[in-house]
């Protein structure tokens, strides 16, 4: 019914803060399967990726978090989103991780560069 009155190019923004305020005021879960469902149509979207990866970051299930960072660093996207994609994800294992899993994020960025030049 929310979608019925804004125009259609603003229905993903009315989707996302509808999961936004699922992470934050209800249901983790239910605002995974609204995320879930936005990005299964638009898997380029660094934004809404971005704003998934915050709140499971947030919500501090690490290995959860993890796999999400896993999943969008091996999408076929341009290198300039994937470098900050690729920053985002140093910076999370830095300070959730250890040792191995920032190498492990090393070694795929330059793995991506390597294929990407």
């Amino acid at each position: 019914r929310s979608l019925q009155s804004p125009p259609r190019r603003k229905h993903i923004k009315v989707i996302s803060h509808t999961a936004l305020l699922e992470f934050k005021l209800g249901d983790a879960e239910r605002g995974r399967s609204v995320f879930e469902g936005i990005l299964q149509s638009y898997p380029k979207r660094v934004d809404l990726w971005n704003v998934y990866l915050d709140q499971e970051v947030k919500l501090g299930d690490v290995p959860r978090a993890r796999s999400l960072f896993e999943r969008v660093t091996s999408l076929a996207l341009p290198a300039k989103r994937m470098k900050s994609l690729f920053k985002k994800y140093l910076e999370f294992e830095a300070e959730h991780g250890d040792d191995e899993h920032e190498e492990h994020v090393k070694a795929k960025a330059m793995e991506f560069a390597e294929a990407n030049l």
